[in-house]
């Protein structure tokens, strides 16, 4: 048995989850231009892989309603639910059986929040590891439990889970879209670029890594 990792955002998904929740509080009205502003801002400096993303979305989650965890949580369920499904990719849906078949252990690998993460995965069938926003009674401190699952911080929850099913990386496949996850595809034995970002893509054709097109 081996190991598959998956990254969330652009490859289960065909899409950003974290510009689609923002669109989706911006039609409830509970985010300002400004910050709409500052998360586009900070979307950009992420896919420079000049910025700690987590972080940046820990603090904005204190803004979203007082900082409310509980409100957030059910927020995100329900868009969950009825939106973020729909972005769900086919082929990358179709990937993810194939490994199961083949007897596989999937699991999702992402830097985005357990309040996005946890719902999708769950819907899927699927066990997760993700960044985790601390919460204190009910509410967010703007701080991250733990190594936030972002860089060399994915790479580390990739090893931590490996070792704990009793597989080296060099067993495990990962498939993600991403240059910032370039610590973790280094590390297994099978990494696959999914619709990659130009930097991953050149850095793929180099090192003759396999590319796939999910969407």
């Amino acid at each position: 048995m081996g190991i598959a990792f998956f990254d969330l955002d652009k490859t289960l998904l065909r899409a950003s989850s974290s510009s689609l929740y923002v669109r989706h509080l911006w039609r409830r009205r509970l985010i300002s231009v400004r910050e709409v502003l500052w998360v586009a801002w900070v979307s950009a400096q992420y896919s420079l892989n000049r910025l700690d993303f987590p972080r940046a979305m820990a603090r904005l989650s204190r803004r979203i309603k007082g900082g409310d965890a509980v409100f957030t949580k059910r927020l995100c369920d329900e868009w969950v639910r009825e939106e973020l499904v729909h972005y769900v990719a086919p082929k990358a849906l179709a990937r993810v059986r194939e490994h199961q078949a083949k007897g596989d252990l999937v699991i999702v690998l992402s830097a985005s929040t357990q309040f996005v993460v946890a719902p999708l995965a769950e819907h899927l069938g699927l066990p997760y590891r993700c960044t985790e926003l601390e919460v204190v009674d009910g509410r967010f401190t703007g701080e991250i439990v733990g190594e936030a699952c972002f860089g060399q911080g994915k790479r580390y929850w990739g090893e931590r889970l490996a070792e704990a099913h009793g597989v080296s990386l060099r067993e495990c496949t990962f498939y993600t879209d991403s240059y910032t996850d370039l610590p973790l595809l280094e590390a297994v034995g099978c990494p696959v670029a999914v619709n990659p970002d130009l930097k991953l893509a050149r850095y793929a054709a180099q090192r003759g890594w396999r590319v796939e097109r999910f969407y």
